[in-house]
C-alpha cells in the first residue's frame, strides 16, 4: 500500500509505503493522529486530499477524482459499534451474511466466541454488555470479515481487555494476518513488538519514524524502548533492555531465574547509557539480546567486544 494524503481538519500529512500483507503497528501518544490515519484509509474523512493505492488500484485519488466504490475493509473503531436493537447473535449473523469472506462459517464464529469467552453473550443486547464484552464482540466481527486482500483497521481493539484476553486476542490476530494488510493502533508497544511486521510512529499528525519491527526494537528512538524478541522453551517473549543486567560470572545464590552465557558482540555509547548487543549461546538458534547499562558499569566490569559474560533477567520481566 502507498499512502500520500493531507488534511486541514483534522490537520495531518502522511506519506508512506508498506507491504500489501502483514501487520503494521501504529504507535504514538494520545492525540497524535493515529485514529485519523485509520479513518482516512477507511474513507470516513471528507477533508482528505491525496492518494491511497492498494494492490495497484486507487482507493483514493482526489487529483483525478478517483474513488473506490467498493473494497474489502474491516474496521474496528476505539468505541465498538454494534446494532443496538439486535442481540449479539443477530449482529454476528448480519456481518457474516454480508461479509466478503467466503471462509467465514458458523463454526468459525463459534470457535472465536469460545476462545474469547463470549458464548454466554449471544442472547444479550449491546446495552447489556460491559465495555470489555463489547470490545470482544466487535473484535470477532472484525475477524470474520477478513479474507485474502482485506484491509483491516483496528483502533485500540484490546484496550478494555485483561492481560489473559489480550494474549488470546493477539494470537488470534496473528493467525489471520496471512494475505491481509492489518493496521493495529495500540498504546502497548509490547503488543506491536510481538506481532507487527512494520512500525509507524506518528507525532503531531506526521510520521516521524517508520521501519521494520526488528529495526524499531533495536532503535535508539526516544519513544521506542530498546528490546529483544527471544524464544524461551519454544515461546516468544519480548525482553526490554532495561530489564537485562550483565555480570562476569553466574551467581548460584541469586533469585534471578535466567542467567545466560553470552558473548558481547557490540558496545554503543549514547550519552551516559551503554547499549550492549549480546549473542546468547545458551539459547536455541544463537539468539541476540540487548542490555542497557551505565558508563560506570562498563568501566567497572571492563567490558569489551567478544568478551564472555552472563546476561541476567528475572522471569517477572516477561511473565504476565
Amino acid at each position: 500500500m502507498r499512502v500520500n494524503i493531507t488534511s486541514v481538519n483534522p490537520r495531518y500529512d502522511y506519506k508512506f509505503s508498506v507491504a500489501n500483507s502483514g501487520v503494521v503497528g501504529i504507535y504514538g501518544i494520545s492525540g497524535s493522529g493515529k485514529s485519523s490515519l485509520l479513518r482516512a484509509i477507511a474513507g470516513y474523512q471528507n477533508s482528505v486530499r491525496g492518494r491511497i493505492e492498494f494492490q495497484q488500484k486507487f482507493l483514493l485519488n482526489t487529483k483525478d477524482k478517483q474513488f473506490a466504490k467498493v473494497f474489502k475493509c474491516s474496521y474496528m473503531s476505539q468505541h465498538p459499534i454494534l446494532f443496538p436493537h439486535w442481540s449479539v447473535a443477530d449482529n454476528l449473523k448480519f456481518v457474516q451474511t454480508h461479509s466478503n469472506n467466503s471462509q467465514s462459517s458458523e463454526q468459525t464464529c463459534k470457535d472465536l466466541l469460545q476462545k474469547l469467552g463470549c458464548q454466554h453473550l449471544l442472547d444479550k443486547l449491546p446495552a447489556q454488555l460491559s465495555g470489555g464484552e463489547k470490545q470482544r464482540i466487535a473484535f470477532i466481527l472484525a475477524l470474520i470479515q477478513i479474507d485474502n486482500h482485506t484491509i483491516v483497521l483496528l483502533d485500540e481493539p484490546f484496550s478494555a481487555l485483561d492481560t489473559k484476553l489480550r494474549k488470546i486476542a493477539l494470537n488470534l490476530l496473528d493467525s489471520y494476518k496471512q494475505g491481509s494488510l492489518i493496521f493495529l493502533v495500540t498504546h502497548e508497544i509490547s503488543e506491536l513488538y510481538q506481532i507487527a511486521d512494520e512500525l509507524i510512529y506518528i507525532e503531531n499528525g506526521s510520521i516521524s519514524y517508520h521501519n521494520s519491527i526488528q529495526m524499531a526494537m533495536a532503535s535508539t528512538h526516544k519513544d521506542l524502548p530498546l528490546a529483544s524478541n527471544i524464544s524461551l522453551a519454544g515461546i516468544a517473549h519480548v525482553i526490554y533492555a532495561d530489564d537485562v543486567s550483565i555480570c562476569l560470572n553466574k551467581n548460584s545464590d541469586s533469585s534471578i531465574m535466567h542467567q545466560l552465557d553470552s558473548v558481547i558482540k557490540t558496545i554503543k555509547i549514547v550519552g551516559n547509557t551503554v547499549i550492549i548487543n549480546l549473542l546468547v549461546n545458551s539459547l536455541d538458534n544463537r539468539q541476540y539480546l540487548y542490555a542497557k547499562i551505565t558508563k560506570d558499569s562498563l568501566q567497572r566490569l571492563k567490558l569489551k567486544p567478544n568478551q564472555k559474560v552472563v546476561a541476567n533477567f528475572k522471569a517477572t520481566s516477561y511473565q504476565d
